[in-house]
């Protein structure tokens, strides 16, 4: 008897153990789960993690986008500079000019005014990487300096600058000999139609 009570009893105590983990447990599961079952904690935080990769995928949307707007902006002409000056001695007001548009990668053209009594001549050149595979004058040569420097220093543009030194009316007019009279063109300048001036 006194065997078949011991064993009894060892048995209410592990029955009595597992009751207390059992309620345990089901007190944890119920912080997880809710008070009603409604809000399941495992499930929002199942929730949570997908709208974090949701986000996450987004964000990676908007960066490869911003990267392609800003690999298209470096090819929009955003550096712009001119150079003014008078091409030849007996002109003033420096009238002529010389002006250079560049994208980010120093492509662009470089445009080129030289203005006459009679006429005026208009040249444009391509620029690669900030060079020509056609001739430069000085003046577009320092308009495309300056484009690259005022861009170099954040500004985008830079101002226009004057070829005009102190005591110095200006470039020398060059003429032909033995010519109808019309103007040289510019140093470094290829030939084109000219175009009448007012």
């Amino acid at each position: 008897m006194a065997i078949v009570a011991g064993v009894a009893l060892l048995c209410l105590l592990l029955v009595a153990a597992v009751m207390i983990r059992m309620r345990r447990v089901r007190r944890e599961y119920m912080l997880l789960r809710g008070e009603t079952g409604d809000h399941d904690l495992l499930a929002s935080v199942g929730d949570s993690v997908g709208r974090t990769r949701s986000v996450e995928k987004k964000m990676s949307s908007v960066i490869t986008a911003q990267e392609d707007l800003a690999a298209v902006g470096r090819l929009a002409l955003q550096r712009f500079a001119v150079v003014r000056y008078d091409a030849f001695e007996e002109m003033g007001g420096q009238l002529s000019f010389s002006a250079a548009l560049l994208d980010d990668y120093g492509d662009g053209i470089v445009i080129t005014s030289i203005n006459g009594r009679t006429e005026t001549r208009t040249y444009a050149k391509p620029v690669r990487e900030t060079k020509s595979r056609h001739n430069l004058s000085d003046e577009e040569r320092d308009a495309i300096d300056a484009a690259v420097a005022g861009a170099e220093r954040g500004a985008g543009s830079a101002r226009p600058q004057d070829k005009r030194g102190a005591g110095s009316a200006g470039p020398q007019d060059k003429r032909d000999t033995g010519s109808t009279g019309r103007q040289n063109q510019p140093r470094g300048s290829d030939e084109v139609p000219s175009v009448p001036g007012r």
